[in-house]
């Protein structure tokens, strides 16, 4: 999937020369890990959490999966999962409130209005059916694989699979999740039931962690050294891991997958940011080598991140340096990709040369950048950096991933 491009070669002094800091060094050759920037740190924008969740679940009894999606909600209040996602953030224990169970035959097309709509509905007026609105509480619309919902960035099992949002009734903010039945949403490894539990998953992190996005964001975007991750990904906690070739995970002891979260304070420490951690293999990642730029998103002020400038047409060589917390037993994989085609689905704005595609802390391996035209919804241009060790299925794969800005 990497696309050409021609050579060229960064400033002078913006990366390090082939072979430094081998991490082999040290003391009677103790191992050294290899420099490193820090990793990205997700910002609570208004301190906006929900300390004492709730999660009212609201799903047809036609529904078949309706019996796992209420024992899946019952096995996340004691599984270490929720609190290993969210306890951080200052989220507390989730408590799942008795189903609301809709007798009706679901529709074949709804939209996300006419979801706004039908909460007002019933959780405003003198005795609203569902109770009056509460902020604390999570109304998670699951939906059959035979209804697709829409909205407006797109439609169920074509552009999403989930997404959480807030509404305003009166003086009462209240947050919503809606989660779509989408087979193979997620890839051929994963069941139809695997894909809504990581659905539901993510979203109910994302939601606990940022319930009002609309009207009082909380964790919502990255640092602003680290904003291309926002651009990209989606900037909450659950997005910053998606991506991951492990980011779905069985929990020990579990009946049901969830999606990894990311976590401050693992990022803190240079630690495997992704948690729940799968596996024992020492943290490990490429990085590539930025720069500090100027960076205007469209009709927006410009700021300070890092990235790295060129041209339209032209191109330039950077640095990926590769690093681990101690040895990893062997070389891991780097694959680099244009962010819109691999994950997007749009045409490549970027054409990308690795020179190779393995290594292991201390190893620099060398990108070449290509633009060829610029993502007028980024105002530049993202590329994703994966690196993989071991198969996928084995005790100790793990895979990670880091982003890099392109303005021209």
């Amino acid at each position: 999937m990497p696309q050409g491009g021609s050579s060229g070669t960064a400033g002078a002094g913006q990366n390090p020369p082939d072979g430094a800091a081998t991490g082999s060094g040290g003391a009677a050759g103790a191992f050294v890990p290899a420099a490193h920037p820090a990793l990205p740190e997700v910002v609570d924008l208004n301190r906006s959490i929900l300390r004492t969740p709730k999660v009212q679940l609201i799903i047809y009894s036609s529904d078949t999966g309706a019996v796992d999606v209420e024992a899946f909600l019952q096995e996340l209040t004691h599984s270490s999962y929720w609190s290993e996602t969210t306890s951080e953030y200052g989220v507390g224990p989730l408590t799942i409130l008795p189903t609301i169970t809709l007798t009706t035959a679901p529709p074949a097309t709804t939209t996300d209005a006419t979801l706004r709509a039908t909460l007002a509905a019933n959780t405003s007026g003198a005795n609203p059916i569902w109770g009056p609105a509460d902020p604390s509480t999570i109304y998670l619309f699951a939906f059959p694989s035979t209804t697709i919902e829409s909205s407006m960035d797109g439609s169920c099992c074509s552009e999403y699979d989930g997404y959480h949002t807030d509404l305003t009734l009166g003086t009462t903010a209240v947050p919503y999740a809606v989660s779509c039945a989408c087979p193979g949403f997620d890839g051929s490894g994963i069941t139809d039931l695997q894909e809504r539990t990581v659905d539901i998953s993510h979203e109910l992190v994302e939601t606990a962690t940022d319930p009002f996005p609309n009207m009082q964001p909380g964790y919502r975007e990255e640092d602003d050294a680290d904003i291309v991750w926002t651009l990209a990904s989606g900037g909450e906690v659950a997005d910053m891991c998606e991506f991951n070739d492990d980011a779905n995970y069985l929990p020990p002891g579990s009946t049901y997958m969830v999606q990894r979260s990311w976590s401050n304070a693992a990022a803190a420490l240079v630690q495997n940011p992704c948690v729940p951690h799968t596996s024992s293999q020492p943290y490990f990642n490429s990085f590539p080598a930025l720069d500090s730029i100027t960076y205007v998103p469209p009709g927006a002020t410009g700021f300070t991140t890092q990235g790295v400038n060129i041209p339209i047409g032209q191109s330039k060589t950077i640095a990926i340096n590769l690093f681990s917390t101690a040895p990893t037993g062997g070389p891991w994989t780097v694959r680099i990709y244009d962010y819109d085609q691999a994950l997007v689905g749009t045409k490549a704005y970027l054409g990308l040369t690795l020179d190779k595609n393995t290594g292991q802390n201390g190893d620099t391996l060398h990108l070449t950048i290509a633009p060829k035209t610029a993502d007028a919804k980024l105002g530049g241009e993202a590329f994703i950096i994966f690196s993989d060790l071991g198969r996928p299925g084995n005790a100790n794969f793990q895979s990670n991933v880091t982003m890099g800005l392109v303005t021209n």
